[in-house]
């Protein structure tokens, strides 16, 4: 006889002996073990009172997650890449799907997730449709990889989130091929590579981020000056200013006084010698001396020399009569606005600003 019709014959007898057993087993076990454990439930709450609490809120919490698995068994969720292969540096689509209860919450991986050995460059969720058999959420994921790894794998999940926790339901997994740019490596040391050697021109891009770091160290640098440095400086800056003033007047006022012996003109570059020593006057001591008379000048000016230049000044001026103690008249009053200068600048130096 076949040794192998021996062993079918045999294994197919207690295969059936297996079957009539299995399927008569329940139906005697569920009235013993229900009466069973009926007793053990009385027996456990008279012996251990205090603990009988405990014992139940574990029994629900079990019956829960039992209920819970047999709910979410038999739906996953679908995972596939949009393309079977990929290139170094490429992005690569991932479409993500998962039909639930209209009732359930769930959650899809966000960007604080790992999908190693891919990395997360967008996400696109589309919105819930719900329809008789459900609703169904769905999302696409655009992916990178700098791996080399001929086959790459990816299973993302959805979070079921229920009363009490919340549960992972990965996808199947799904993979796609590396496609390299070299697609013989094995005579890679024997290939004609060629040269390109053309230079190609690049745009130069600002660096903002230094440059905010440089004009914010110039800012603190010049406030910390400023700080220690302040009174001294503005001092200068007005010494300066001060001086300028001073130099500009006297150029100006020396050309119109050596240009009165012009018979033409004389007359007039005295007059406006005469207006231009005023205005200087008046800005150093703030009192409107291009208005004053020559005996309201002589109140509030005290110079020995200032009366009799004044009065050959106003009789040239007003009478048309030109001396030569004109021009030295013209010249006491620019030692006068010299002296009124450098005894301003004094005040000026020694003041706390």
């Amino acid at each position: 006889m076949n040794p192998f019709l021996v062993k079918y014959s045999v294994k197919n007898h207690i295969d059936s002996s297996e079957k009539k057993l299995f399927t008569t087993l329940p139906k005697r076990l569920v009235n013993h073990l229900g009466k069973l454990f009926y007793d053990f439930m009385i027996f456990f709450h008279i012996r251990f009172k205090n603990s009988f609490l405990l014992l139940a809120t574990c029994l629900l919490l079990l019956i829960s997650f039992a209920n819970h698995a047999q709910n979410t068994k038999g739906r996953h969720p679908k995972g596939k890449f949009l393309s079977d292969s990929l290139q170094v540096g490429l992005p690569i689509k991932y479409s993500l799907s998962y039909r639930h209860k209209s009732t359930e919450d769930i959650f899809f991986p966000d960007s604080t997730f790992n999908y190693a050995p891919f990395e997360l460059i967008s996400r696109e969720y589309f919105p819930t449709v719900t329809d008789a058999n459900g609703s169904l959420d769905s999302a696409v994921y655009t992916l990178i990889s700098f791996e080399v790894t001929p086959i790459q794998e990816l299973s993302l999940p959805v979070f079921v989130r229920d009363q009490l926790d919340c549960t992972r339901v990965f996808a199947p997994l799904d993979y796609v091929k590396f496609k390299g740019l070299i697609q013989n490596s094995e005579n890679i040391d024997t290939l004609s590579l060629k040269k390109d050697t053309q230079i190609i021109p690049l745009a130069q891009q600002p660096n903002y981020p230094l440059m905010f770091l440089f004009f914010l160290g110039l800012a603190v640098l010049a406030t910390i000056t400023f700080w220690f440095f302040g009174t001294p400086i503005k001092r200068q800056i007005k010494l300066f200013q001060f001086r300028r003033r001073y130099d500009e007047y006297q150029r100006l006022f020396q050309r119109l006084s050596k240009a009165t012996d012009d018979q033409k003109k004389g007359l007039e570059n005295v007059e406006k010698a005469v207006i231009l020593w005023k205005k200087y006057v008046e800005r150093l001591e703030s009192k409107p001396f291009t208005t004053f008379t020559t005996k309201e000048i002589l109140d509030n000016l005290q110079d020995e020399r200032l009366p009799d230049a004044l009065r050959e000044i106003d009789a040239t001026v007003y009478g048309g009569i030109y001396s030569k103690k004109t021009a030295s008249s013209l010249e006491v009053l620019q030692k006068l606005a010299e002296s009124l200068y450098q005894k301003h600048r004094q005040e000026l130096v020694q003041s706390a600003i």
